[in-house]
């Protein structure tokens, strides 16, 4: 169990990344500073620097927050002993109400171009491990008979890239809870493999 000091500095960090990630869709990514994110945060710079190394350690930081999150509650829907479909809804809608919720952070990190080429590599490798477990889930259900496609990697990437484009478009909408939206894309994407 993580101490009060631990968990207070898990909880700065995620304020900075979040501002960071607020600043970077407002002003641009090379147009923020350090600085205004310190300014921002009323935290001085060598603070900042205490959590991350630099500005590119900050933006990776961002996509690695959202990735491993995303890669560990997707391992455990693919590992569980549900059905296909039901897998397949419960990993969409996990990302959708990932997206809504981090919806900053998803923004800025739809940009690795942005980053060195190590760097970008490593971003490169987790999202492709999180693609391959949505994927193994598809051709499950194809191996089952429960869903029905002739192309497995088309329809994973109609299923993400309809969910991956939600930061652009996503704000809070009225009368409709994050669960109504997770639920009405998970059932609506859900209906492009089923038989």
């Amino acid at each position: 169990m993580a101490s009060f000091r631990e968990e207070r500095a898990t909880q700065k960090k995620l304020d900075i990344l979040r501002t960071a990630a607020n600043l970077f869709n407002k002003k641009g990514y090379h147009e923020t500073t350090i600085e205004d994110i310190s300014n921002e945060l009323r935290m001085t710079k060598g603070a900042i620097y205490y959590y991350v190394s630099s500005k590119e350690d900050l933006l990776f930081q961002c996509h690695d927050l959202v990735a491993s999150e995303c890669i560990e509650e997707l391992q455990v829907i693919v590992e569980s002993n549900d059905h296909p479909s039901k897998k397949l809804k419960n990993a969409i809608k996990s990302l959708v109400l990932f997206i809504i919720e981090e919806n900053a952070v998803f923004s800025v990190i739809n940009r690795p171009n942005m980053l060195s080429p190590d760097t970008r590599k490593a971003v490169l490798e987790q999202r492709d491990k999180y693609e391959k477990l949505f994927q193994s889930i598809i051709e499950e259900g194809v191996q089952k008979g429960i869903f029905e496609t002739n192309n497995v990697k088309l329809a994973r990437l109609l299923i993400l890239g309809a969910v991956n484009y939600m930061p652009y478009w996503i704000k809070p909408r009225d009368n409709q809870s994050n669960d109504e939206i997770a639920d009405f894309f998970s059932c609506s994407l859900l209906k492009s493999v089923i038989k």
